[in-house]
């Protein structure tokens, strides 16, 4: 199982010194890069050992995915334009979260939200393929978004999305909050393309293996066998401290 941690892309190679295996910034964060910042960018990642392999916030907050203002092709245009750039970082998966521009708007209804979304989840699945990438769909609790909050709801989605490049994200934080039974991770088994975690105390950086259901976790991912990517998505106020035992930690978990 790779090992990576949500950062910024200057900070690969201080990544790459404390041992990760590869690091997910945000997708909004290369889009918004002009020309010359991200030719910067891309030449830190080229000078490092390890990649940009995952990449997280798929769409700003201010992009419509449900509701009255969707507008497909230019959703569409967005996302060529984002794939075209992280994958020449070294991006393998792309997470679609992106909570506020999913969220289903007051008097909309969930059942015309949820056919919005799975569209747009096909336009991006198209665009991936083009880029050899694969998209993971991230359930979020329902503090962040109104719709997609589990990832029982996840596997549904992506057997109505029913598309190659479009499969699932677990996110341990946020089955934590929503209380869900960590079994569920067996029935996602052939979905799954990518892991979160974080203590979900606070949203906090793991670094005790005794301090929240580390151990259920990682047993449903053993029993199914996955072997892909899993990021840290944790606020850290020390990375120097905090960094290198949570990477112990998850090694040591993983094993």
């Amino acid at each position: 199982m790779k090992i990576g941690i949500c950062t910024a892309v200057e900070n690969i190679k201080k990544m790459e010194g404390i041992g990760f295996d590869y690091i997910e910034p945000s997708v909004v964060s290369i889009v918004k890069m002009n020309d010359e910042e991200f030719d910067a960018a891309l030449k830190l990642v080229e000078g490092s050992n390890i990649k940009c392999e995952a990449f997280n916030v798929l769409f700003p907050r201010d992009v419509r995915l449900t509701g009255s203002g969707v507008d497909e092709k230019a959703i569409e245009a967005y996302l060529k334009s984002a794939f075209s750039k992280v994958s020449r970082l070294g991006a393998k998966v792309v997470v679609f979260g992106s909570g506020g521009a999913r969220k289903i708007p007051d008097g909309w209804s969930r059942e015309e939200g949820w056919k919005q979304l799975v569209r747009v989840a096909r336009i991006a699945g198209d665009v991936a393929a083009e880029y050899g990438l694969t998209i993971a769909m991230e359930p979020l609790n329902t503090s962040e978004t109104n719709i997609l909050n589990s990832v029982r709801e996840g596997i549904e989605f992506v057997k109505d999305v029913d598309h190659s490049h479009v499969k699932l994200l677990a996110d341990f934080y946020h089955m934590r909050r929503e209380n869900e039974d960590m079994d569920i991770l067996l029935d996602a088994s052939s979905m799954l393309a990518h892991l979160h975690i974080a203590n979900s105390n606070g949203r906090v950086c793991p670094l005790d293996r005794a301090e929240d259901a580390y151990d259920l976790f990682f047993k449903g991912l053993k029993e199914i066998g996955y072997q892909e990517r899993i990021s840290i998505e944790a606020g850290i106020k020390d990375v120097d401290e905090e960094a290198p035992v949570a990477l112990e930690l998850l090694r040591e978990l993983s094993k």
